[in-house]
């Protein structure tokens, strides 16, 4: 990802301006995300040590230039004493809608091939499981996104999805490819399968995930496979609606490794309940009991091989509140 310069956004400023652009089409949207971490029994602070809070949010533009054709980029912002960039795009990319059921996607955009989603207001619970974060760890560009070409053809019910990448790991002259799709065969239920190629780190993915819904009840499960470091990995999740205003979520998963560095599976259990404030506003509590041997003898402070799949070894707990626009 690229940090965001003055000039992009005196460009989009002087978009908003123009004659000519007076007759684009602009859709804003984004999000405010506070989290305090109340308790933190790791060692590797991953999502903020105890007692700190950590404010960050996203700026998403969708535009349409002609028909059938878009461009989207989203801003990720973290305030000036946060680590890392203060700003940086997390998306951006234009898409074609060739025809109703096919279209072309070009840019950065975010995978597909994991049960997660990449931002705080499409997680059930505050912080993402272990099998995102293989992916994550995977993928040169921040967080779980890809750049390149992606293909799309909607069947009756699969959706087939064929992609042509950088290198995940952004290694020169070489090229990633990906291949999956999203099938709708049955009523309430969701299954994706996808394959993404890559010359070094876990090298080949594979990745298979599902929704059910039944009434009040959301069941989600996944199953990933890697080449190398990462053997395979589990997750299972189940999400309670119990009215308009409240909903209580279960995750655990687990992975499996084949690295010199870590020779033990980790496994974690997430519990989170969310209650909706109002129709953009929601407060979100978490708690994370985290068992992963692999770091028990790690230093306070110091960085483990492969650190970014899980966060270490102990108990998390963390409050959120979510404002979305």
């Amino acid at each position: 990802m690229k940090k965001i310069l003055v000039a992009s956004s005196l460009a989009l400023s002087a978009l908003t301006v123009t004659p000519a652009a007076m007759a684009i089409d602009i859709t804003p949207s984004g999000f405010v995300d506070f989290v305090w971490t109340l308790s933190n029994g790791t060692n590797m602070d991953k999502y903020g040590e105890e007692g700190r809070f950590d404010t960050s949010g996203e700026l998403d533009v969708e535009s349409k230039l002609k028909d059938g054709i878009t461009m989207r980029f989203d801003a990720d912002v973290n305030p000036g004493s946060a680590a890392g960039d203060s700003a940086r795009l997390e998306q951006i990319y234009l898409h074609w809608q060739i025809q109703p059921e096919m279209g072309l996607m070009g840019g950065v955009f975010n995978n597909k091939f994991t049960f997660e989603r990449e931002d705080a207001p499409d997680l059930y619970q505050i912080t993402h499981g272990q099998l995102w974060d293989v992916w994550r760890y995977a993928t040169a560009e921040d967080g779980n996104n890809l750049q390149g070409l992606e293909f799309n053809y909607q069947f009756e019910k699969v959706n087939l999805i064929v992609g042509y990448l950088n290198d995940l790991g952004n290694i020169e002259d070489k090229n990633s490819v990906s291949i999956g799709a999203e099938i709708a065969a049955v009523k309430n239920l969701d299954v994706t399968v996808g394959l993404i190629t890559q010359d070094q780190g876990p090298e080949n993915i594979i990745d298979i995930f599902a929704k059910y819904k039944w009434n009040n009840w959301l069941f989600g499960g996944e199953i990933l496979f890697a080449d190398e470091e990462v053997d395979n990995g589990f997750m299972l999740m189940t999400n309670y609606q119990f009215n308009k205003k409240f909903s209580l979520t279960a995750r655990w998963d687990m992975v499996s490794y084949n690295s010199n560095f870590r020779t033990d599976d980790s496994s974690s259990i997430t519990v989170a309940g969310l209650y909706s404030i109002s129709e953009n506003l929601f407060a979100n509590a978490e708690i994370r009991f985290n068992d992963d041997p692999n770091f028990e003898n790690v230093p306070a402070g110091t960085t483990a091989p492969n650190s970014l799949i899980g966060e270490g070894d102990g108990t998390t707990a963390r409050l959120e509140l979510l404002a979305t626009f």
